[in-house]
């Protein structure tokens, strides 16, 4: 869930030997995104602003827009391309709608634990999207974590096979709906902002989110399991428009990759603040949480498999390519993970 922000570049030309600052025309660059008050997230995008303020050469004065008044994702990233908006903070669900082969990344399973999830997001993923990402027009800049997805329903679904039948509310992406397919849902697409709703009309009886939109989204009080099953993981993303950010200085161009601060303890701090949120489901909203057993997992993982090899062959050579771009680097994760620091060939 993230903000919305729109800012003002103004930048000075300095004439003659007064050093005399005569403003150009005003440029309006806004920046796009979703998120909910009194969260982490919230409280991140201040941590954005106050570093800009702060940092940015030229100056940058910040308007804030904090409640997703640029619309959906799906709008804001149209948007974005279009050049209407500059930058913008979209999930990685939502930012499938630009990019489909994303979806890779959301394939159930595709990991086998936090750590190596972890690695090969920081150290293989970046040059992938920034290539990907070039071809819309666009730029990644950085990861914004989000978190793992579970399934929010009437009851458990540590057995997948209960999942059958549900009326399903899933992300716009062809991994979400695949595996929702398989495990014979009843798929139903309704817009974020409108699950709540949804469920309580009864247009739908659950459906698939990450465990920090859970806690943050208001879907607990509306439901009565969450069943982390953790088999994939939502990360949000910040985006630029590729002309606006290439034409920025360089040191502005720096700003905006560091902004927002330390991604890696926003992670930490995100998955912190979300547990402890899960913890205390059972008293502030009567939601009871589920983790899965090891075997539980087993099951799952034997049960979701087929959907690697249906998704990859509907999207393609691209998608192809950024599959086994993660495959190798799980492979080199686990050669670190077994190799003294000393002798690590791939720093």
């Amino acid at each position: 869930m993230y903000k919305a922000i729109m800012i003002v570049i103004t930048s000075g030309l300095v004439l003659n030997s007064l050093a005399y600052a005569q403003p150009e025309t005003i440029k309006s660059v806004s920046v796009a995104g979703i998120t909910y008050p009194g969260t982490i997230t919230d409280e991140q995008w201040g941590i954005f602003t106050g570093n800009v303020a702060a940092q940015a050469a030229p100056p940058i004065a910040l308007k804030m827009m904090i409640r997703g008044e640029a619309g959906s994702e799906e709008s804001m990233i149209q948007a974005l391309r279009r050049g209407r908006l500059q930058l913008a903070a979209p999930s990685l669900a939502g930012a499938t709608s630009m990019v489909p082969e994303l979806a890779v990344l959301q394939l159930p399973f595709l990991f086998d634990s936090p750590a190596q999830m972890d690695w090969v997001y920081e150290n293989a993923l970046p040059k992938e999207l920034l290539k990907l990402f070039a071809d819309r027009g666009l730029v990644f800049l950085h990861w914004i974590d989000s978190g793992w997805l579970g399934f929010y329903g009437p009851t458990s679904f540590a057995n997948p096979a209960d999942v059958a039948g549900i009326r399903l509310r899933t992300a716009p992406t062809d991994a979400a709906r695949l595996t929702a397919e398989l495990l014979n849902a009843d798929v139903i697409y309704v817009p974020y902002p409108e699950i709540i709703p949804a469920l309580q009309t009864g247009l739908i009886d659950g459906g698939m989110t990450s465990d920090y939109g859970f806690v943050t989204g208001g879907m607990a009080s509306e439901v009565k399991v969450f069943t982390l099953t953790r088999h994939s993981y939502d990360t949000g993303m910040m985006l630029a428009n590729a002309e606006w950010y290439d034409g920025l200085g360089q040191t502005n161009k720096a700003l905006f990759l560091e902004a927002y601060g330390d991604t890696k303890v926003f992670r930490t701090k995100s998955r912190r603040y979300t547990a402890q949120a899960l913890r205390d489901l059972p008293q502030t909203a009567g939601t009871q949480v589920i983790e899965l057993t090891a075997a539980q997992r087993d099951r799952w993982v034997e049960v979701t498999r087929p959907t690697h090899k249906t998704l990859l062959h509907r999207l393609g050579t691209q998608a192809q390519d950024l599959y086994k771009v993660i495959e190798d680097a799980k492979a080199r994760f686990s050669y670190n993970a077994s190799t003294p620091n000393e002798v690590r060939t791939d720093r």
